[in-house]
């Protein structure tokens, strides 16, 4: 499957946004290859589906409040898809506790300059997710060819919630099972022109945007793009908010360039290079990166870019949020370059 060399895990967080400044026009309607017509929520819920595309529970699920194969097929609807084109995925129910990570999964850069900056503060420990959370594993990562949707439930946590983190799930599995409804070709030009840090972004600012479409839809009782601020805000150490910093502005940047599900396949297809990109809403061909270069001499052992928004969130650890934004902005082409023996 083409989609393992863009995601290895898609590690899902609760959380919600604001909306994008000037936003660039909507593309065409763009459904996804094969996809098939008008949308029809309300048969959706209500029509027995085939046993193919059920989706199949296994551990607690008695902690699941909500129909999951009907959730599964809202998703696939949003999305202009049947049942017919996407396998079903299996979703796996925890209880909350059990859905934990460490700090070194979810961001990974165990780096020195991390280190002196509090990126990567606190980073061995593990961190357990508030509930409900999940994340999906790709067929490869699991026992059989089928993507699994790993769910953690507390006893108190509400249904709309639960159903929400359902349905952002889902949508990794479409994603996987779609290899994003790119072409070869339009994929190996993501894969050649952007790093997997900027299409994670993109990956998950998707999936928020289509929980606020299913939340507006079918649900009751939710503010998602207030969450997700507010967990943005909340979110502490730094290496944690970095991680949560995708989920928003990946938000931002897919919900003021789509007004479908439908529209998705464009949006990947043009995902921003810079963290300068992403952060203020540009397209790929404003404010590109700046080519550098250095002297010849010494034995240089990484490159690493560490543009805008990973300057900003380090900011915060002394600044108030609105500061640091302001201070950052303009560093979208920073570039640190290690030698060996510094």
């Amino acid at each position: 499957m083409r989609y393992g060399a863009l995601l290895a895990l898609c590690v899902v967080l609760a959380g919600c946004g604001g909306s994008l400044g000037p936003a660039g026009s909507a593309p065409a309607d763009d459904v996804c290859r094969g996809a098939t017509g008008a949308e029809t929520p309300e048969s959706v819920a209500s029509t027995a589906p085939p046993d193919a595309s059920r989706v199949e529970v296994r551990g607690d699920g008695d902690r699941l409040p909500v129909n999951t194969t009907v959730v599964w097929l809202r998703v696939l609807d949003l999305h202009g898809l049947s049942p017919a084109e996407v396998p079903a995925p299996v979703v796996r129910v925890a209880p909350a506790s059990e859905q934990t990570f460490s700090q070194t999964d979810l961001d990974g850069n165990m780096d020195r300059f991390g280190n002196l900056i509090g990126l990567n503060e606190n980073q061995s420990r593990d961190v357990t997710l508030t509930s409900p959370d999940g994340y999906v594993a790709p067929p490869d990562f699991t026992d059989g060819n089928y993507s699994r949707v790993n769910v953690g439930i507390g006893g108190d946590d509400p249904v709309a919630d639960v159903e929400a983190t359902l349905a952002h799930e889902y949508v990794h599995v479409v994603q996987i099972e779609t290899d994003f409804c790119l072409t070869d070709e339009e994929l190996t030009q993501v894969q050649a022109n952007v790093s997997p840090g900027m299409f994670a972004a993109v990956r998950e600012g998707a999936a928020e945007y289509v929980a606020d479409v299913y939340a507006e839809r079918y649900l009751e009782g939710i503010d998602l793009r207030a969450e997700r601020r507010a967990a943005y805000e909340r979110a502490r150490p730094n290496a944690w908010k970095l991680s949560r910093a995708g989920y928003y502005y990946g938000y931002r940047h897919v919900a003021a360039r789509a007004e479908s599900p439908r529209q998705l396949p464009a949006v990947y297809e043009t995902p921003p290079e810079t963290t300068e990109q992403l952060v203020h809403g540009l397209r790929p061909d404003e404010a590109p990166p700046v080519p550098l270069s250095v002297r010849a001499g010494g034995k240089w052992q990484s490159r690493g870019t560490v543009g805008e928004l990973r300057l900003q969130v380090a900011l915060t650890e002394g600044v108030a949020e609105s500061r640091a934004a302001e201070a950052a902005a303009g560093w979208g082409n920073d570039t640190l370059l290690r030698r060996g023996d510094d």
